[in-house]
């Protein structure tokens, strides 16, 4: 085997890998992946060095990369950080457990955690032991782009967004490493025609007589030239293909300063943003909090009998940046200061005069931003009518962290608050007996607040789907409530908000953005799929505080996350004061205290393997259970469509000569299933002379292969066919005797895995794949139509 072709696939296989830039962040899973990538053409090599079946070579691969990824990965598990053990096969499948809920949780680029880079690298692994085998070993390079291929369509399967001119030098790169393999096949299939034989003719100077080994340049000339051609083709035919591009949800207008502007509708973008098939890079920012705040952007306050609105504010100039006083925020309570800096992506636009607002964390303090912004005192978000455009400011504002006591003992509600957020549409007050129920037992705002958030994320009887109506009317809403129970964000946070208000607690709905997903070096990138709306709650002392009954991870909003505050612990705080009960173990913190419980959702966010819980280890089973009726049906395929065939001959035989064709087929499909040798170019009398002797068939067995030679030379030869009443029987009995003779292994491959139902498929697949060859003979009429001309072609069709 070629060494040159085994180097030649590693590099298409690396190439090609380059494909998966946009899903991780970082670059450290490309160069682990190149060194599984080697790792798997050294045990290609090594094992080619012996005439080895292709399982066993393919197995070898395999082998090698556990190992690498072992030592990688495992090695401080491992026996002399080389060999695996028990232990370091364990951490590798809780590694990679950690990995797939890390991939179900963070958008694109997800952050390089061990349990991704695993997933990743032992991805590249496989394509790389495909690779290997079908172009090296099995000496089918074209048929080996399909694993290529793979590592390509993976990104198309997310959500991510790649640059024109990312994804056009990755596919260059990709394309010239799968053009390259084929280059060096071609070059070495050449070799194999041996010393080029020349004729020299007197007078013919002897260098100019070609020596050596064919000269293979106009082949390859014509190859580059094919391969370059498609690869231009591949590159500027989408270009010429018009598309749009819905950009980002908080909108930004040009205008200047004092210029009238209209409220935009948060809601409408924000479901716009939500139902992108691919999201786009809304924004930026840096700050030293492991786990960040939410970013708001609208705040909606007015309750209305069909929705939740915003509530117009002149507002009043941010001065200096600083923002007013912090709505009911009291001296008592334990805060921190929180900077972040903000960039937001280029090209936001949208309808002139339409108010643009800033994503903020709640509560900021102070704002540094160039232009002319103004802020709501009563919900600290600021607008403007400038450009968003490209802008970027720094913040600075508070991370609350109110104590259990604090909350269940917070202050009379004042007026001003009570008279603006306690109002209920009369149309929701049939749910006050379903939010009396849910929080039955409660004796604090607080626990019936964090009750109301259980009932919808730990009682498992919400579904998330994006796939519904949005809650336009009150009927809507309740149907959400008591019989589908099917949504978003949307119908949980104003599900949740109306029922804190039929409970006497102030609530509003906030739109904005989750976290988004880090990306290494405090630095973190939000997208249009982290947009998000969540209810918020006032308690006096502690002001507004966020909650999200929105389910999260896999089966919910992916980078959703409830606050620390209200995953109380499951003991009762001492001094006698009530707890609420601990949410299950369906969230990471369970059974964590108020203080652990921010540490563990810190560690959750850095996708830390062997984190408990989480959405996408209840999604295992079923995925498995798929992946294994998948395999299943695969294995029965061959078999089934190989009796469906035999049948269907025999039931299309109408007469003697199709029956005598028929037996001749199943003969030949009975010896290729048993991996005995036959040639199309042997007449029936010569194989059957053949195989009566090399299989040393019984005295039936061979009368009955006489029968059916017989039978097929009559059918092709004669006039008159034999007579076909035992043909099918015949049949049976030669098969029978193959089968005997090929030991118990060749038998069970036989019915399992019957290479003759394979064939007519590797025929297509072959067909299909030899574009050359369909361009050659294209080239060939064009050529010779061009050279006859129209006249001669014509004159030959009268003629």
């Amino acid at each position: 085997m070629s060494q040159r072709l085994t180097v030649a696939a590693a590099v298409a296989t690396i190439t090609a890998s380059l494909s998966l830039y946009p899903l991780v962040s970082g670059w450290l899973w490309f160069w682990e992946g190149a060194g599984a990538v080697a790792v798997v053409a050294l045990a290609g090599a090594l094992t080619r060095l012996r005439v080895l079946p292709w399982v066993l070579g393919a197995a070898a691969g395999l082998a090698a990369l556990l190992l690498y990824l072992n030592v990688l990965f495992s090695g401080a598990q491992s026996l002399g950080r080389l060999i695996p053990t028990t232990a370091s096969l364990h951490h590798l499948w809780r590694l990679a457990q950690g990995g797939l809920d890390g991939t179900a949780r963070f958008a694109p680029p997800a952050p390089a955690a061990h349990g991704i880079l695993l997933l990743t690298v032992a991805g590249v692994g496989v394509v790389a032991v495909a690779t290997d085998l079908l172009a090296v070993r099995l000496r089918r390079p074209a048929v080996a782009g399909l694993p290529l291929l793979v590592l390509f369509c993976v990104p198309l399967t997310t959500s991510v967004h790649q640059g024109v001119f990312g994804a056009m030098t990755v596919f260059i790169l990709g394309m010239a490493g799968y053009l390259a393999m084929l280059a060096v096949d071609a070059r070495e299939r050449l070799r194999l025609w041996g010393r080029l034989v020349t004729v020299w003719h007197r007078g013919q100077d002897p260098a100019a007589v070609p020596r050596g080994t064919p000269n293979t340049k106009e082949l390859a000339a014509a190859g580059r030239r094919i391969g370059v051609a498609a690869v231009v083709i591949a590159l500027f035919v989408p270009l010429l293909v018009p598309g749009l591009r819905n950009h980002k949800l908080f909108s930004g207008g040009g205008g200047a300063g004092g210029e009238l502007v209209t409220l935009p509708n948060p809601l409408v973008q924000m479901n716009n943003e939500l139902r992108q098939k691919t999201p786009v890079h809304v924004l930026t920012y840096r700050t030293a909090d492991p786990s960040p705040q939410y970013l708001q952007v609208y705040v909606l306050s007015n309750l209305t009998a069909s929705s939740w609105t915003l509530a117009p504010s002149e507002g009043e100039p941010a001065r200096g940046g600083k923002l007013p006083a912090t709505p009911g925020l009291g001296r008592g309570t334990r805060t921190s200061a929180v900077n972040t800096k903000i960039t937001l992506a280029k090209g936001l636009t949208t309808g002139p005069r339409t108010a643009s607002f800033l994503p903020l964390p709640y509560p900021a303090r102070g704002v540094a931003v160039d232009g002319d912004w103004r802020t709501d005192p009563r919900t600290l978000t600021m607008f403007s009518a400038e450009s968003l455009s490209g802008l970027s400011y720094a913040v600075t504002s508070r991370e609350i962290s109110p104590s259990q006591r604090q909350l269940e003992q917070s202050g009379v509600i004042p007026n001003s608050i009570a008279n603006n957020y306690l109002n209920v549409p009369e149309a929701f007050l049939r749910l006050s007996k379903l939010a009396q129920r849910i929080t039955q037992g409660q004796t604090t705002l607080y626990g019936e607040a964090v009750q109301l958030q259980r009932w919808f994320t730990n009682s498992g009887k919400f579904t998330y789907s994006l796939n519904v109506n949005e809650p336009k009317t009150a009927k809507a809403l309740i149907n959400f409530l008591t019989k589908d129970r099917r949504g978003y964000c949307q119908q949980f946070a104003f599900a949740m908000a109306v029922l804190a208000r039929l409970l006497d607690i102030p609530s509003r709905v906030a739109v904005g953005y989750t976290e988004g997903s880090s990306i290494g070096h405090d630095r973190w990138t939000v997208r249009t799929s982290d947009a998000h709306a969540w209810p918020e709650l006032y308690f006096q002392g502690a002001g507004w505080l966020r909650f999200e009954p929105t389910p999260s991870g896999s089966g919910g909003q992916a980078t959703a996350v409830q606050p620390a505050y209200t995953l109380p612990p499951q003991t009762a705080v001492p001094g006698g004061t009530q707890g609420v009960p601990a949410p299950v173990a369906t969230t990471p913190q369970a059974g964590a205290t108020a203080g652990d419980s921010g540490a563990l959702a810190k560690l959750r966010h850095l996708g830390a393997p062997g984190t408990p819980g989480g959405a996408g280890a209840s999604h295992s089973g079923p995925i498995w259970l798929i992946v294994l009726a998948v395999i299943v049906v695969l294995l029965l395929t061959p078999r089934l469509a190989r009796t469906l065939t035999r049948r269907r001959r025999w039931s299309r035989a109408a007469d003697d000569r199709q029956r005598a064709q028929v037996a001749w087929l199943e003969l030949l499909d009975d010896l290729t299933d048993h991996r005995v040798a036959w040639s199309a170019s042997e007449s029936p009398r010569a194989l059957g002379t053949r195989l009566t002797g090399t299989l040393r068939l019984s005295p039936d067995a061979a009368a009955a292969l006489g029968r059916i030679v017989h039978a097929t030379e009559r059918a092709r030869y004669a006039r008159d066919p034999a007579d076909s009443a035992t043909l099918r029987a015949d049949a049976d009995v030669v098969r029978r005797e193959v089968a005997a003779g090929s030991g118990r292994a060749g038998r069970w491959r036989a019915r399992l895995l019957p290479p003759s139902s394979l064939r007519p498929v590797r025929a297509a697949v072959q067909h299909a794949l030899d574009v050359f060859s369909w361009m050659d003979v294209a080239a060939h009429r064009t050529g010779a139509w061009s050279r006859r001309g129209p006249r001669a072609d014509r004159k030959a069709r009268t003629t």
